[in-house]
């Protein structure tokens, strides 16, 4: 047998619209669909602290030797510490034994690497519960290792809102010893986090339930900080919890192409942990024979020292407030200069590099095709992609859609009169 029978895979909504936006030669081109930081200008944006970084890997020139199976023990250390919090995890069940680290393909791969070791080490018939709307990639991640996959509302669309009670309803029914997957922080995409008092309460139902948060932690640093970013995964090592933590260094590094990431595993004990390493090591060996060495040494350069880290974390806070002011600019927009039909409070609250806009499909081909503002269908936007060129053209753009949209209602009310 050949080839002949293999069809085409589905569609990727993210590579169309990105090779449409790539390929979109217009003047008035506005991208706000791929999740890349971008600067004023709207091109990729470096970090000065990476840049440093790489001055002195290039002076040490440490070669190209094939990197451990399980990644760079001194990376892993920094990057362990980066979630956890310094002095040695020093939380009240949980120490650093306890925790199985390893590097992954970025966050992507540090999620594929839990849900393979979930249904291979704990059973495929593991219970994965993922709120919706979200990011684009659990379900196919967890098809692929043959788990189910069970949703619930995440947004409440009315208010955009995290919706709380959902959510700990969903906890508290759900089948015992269930995983579920939660975002750390800077929601992808609905930009909603719940409130730590929040997350307390989700913490104590997942303990209460006997079970297993997956946390994706992609955006740690980009919505009020290191340190608050990781509230959630903080507050579920004090508890204790068994935890799978994926993270990625992609944006809050701008180390997107390097793939820079890990996955850690909080266990019960340190014997168990260094089993639940071991069996990593296996899935890794197996499936990409050794990690990826470039973005580690990077990271882990910025990380141990002092000075890099705190202008790397000053970074993050310009970022952050550059962010912060384009949401601002964009909600003023609307609601003063053009007074848009609808509530846009939500831009303002909403935090990290995205913002959930409330138009239709149909809107958001609209604004692609006519106005050449590429964002996905989901009406999700890349709030960076703004810029005090182009953020008036935008708003303008989202009042006329909306607008043209209540028309077309009104319009339609009279002809059935």
């Amino acid at each position: 047998m050949g080839f002949e029978h293999i069809q085409p895979g589905p569609p990727d909504p993210m590579y169309t619209l990105k090779y449409k936006a790539d390929n979109d030669t217009s003047s008035e081109k506005v991208d706000l669909g791929v999740g890349i930081y971008r600067d004023e200008e709207g091109h990729y944006q470096g970090l000065e602290s990476v840049k440093q970084a790489e001055s002195e890997l290039f002076k040490a020139d440490p070669g190209h030797d094939y990197e451990m199976t399980t990644g760079n023990q001194d990376f892993l250390a920094q990057a362990s510490q980066t979630v956890f919090g310094k002095k040695s995890i020093a939380f009240d069940k949980l120490t650093v034994p306890q925790v199985a680290s390893v590097q992954t393909i970025s966050g992507t791969g540090a999620v594929h690497l839990a849900a393979l070791f979930i249904a291979q080490c704990m059973s495929s018939k593991t219970a994965v519960y993922v709120g919706v709307p979200t990011w684009g990639n659990y379900r196919p991640a967890m098809e692929l290792v043959g788990l189910r996959q069970l949703e619930y509302p995440y947004l409440d669309e009315e208010t955009r809102t995290f919706d709380h009670e959902t959510t700990l309803e969903v906890i508290r029914t759900a089948e015992p010893s269930s995983v579920f997957v939660l975002q750390a922080c800077c929601h992808n995409p609905t930009a909603c986090d719940p409130t730590p008092a929040q997350w307390e309460e989700i913490i104590e139902l997942l303990h209460a339930g006997k079970h297993i948060p997956l946390f994706d932690m992609a955006y740690q640093g980009l919505g009020d900080g290191i340190d608050e970013d990781a509230y959630a995964v903080r507050a579920a090592a004090r508890k204790g919890l068994n935890m799978f933590v994926c993270q990625s260094f992609s944006k809050n590094m701008a180390l997107y192409g390097e793939r820079c990431g890990a996955l850690h595993v909080a266990c019960e004990s340190s014997a168990v942990a260094a089993n639940v390493h071991d069996r990593l090591r296996c899935l890794l060996r197996w499936e990409v024979s050794s990690a990826p060495i470039y973005g580690s040494r990077l990271a882990n350069i910025v990380l141990q020292n002092d000075e890099l880290k705190q202008t790397w974390e000053a970074e993050l806070g310009t970022m952050r407030k550059r962010l912060g002011q384009l949401r601002r600019q964009l909600f003023i927009l609307l609601t003063e200069k053009f007074q848009t039909p609808g509530d846009w409070t939500h831009i303002t609250r909403e935090k990290g590099l995205f913002s959930y806009l409330k138009i239709s499909r149909k809107q958001c081909i609209i604004l692609v095709d006519e106005h050449h503002i590429y964002l996905p269908e989901n009406g999700r936007i890349n709030v960076s992609g703004l810029n005090s060129q182009n953020v008036m053209r935008v708003a303008q753009a989202i009042d006329s859609i909306v607008r043209d949209e209540q028309s077309s209602h009104v319009a339609m009310a009279k002809t059935r009169l």
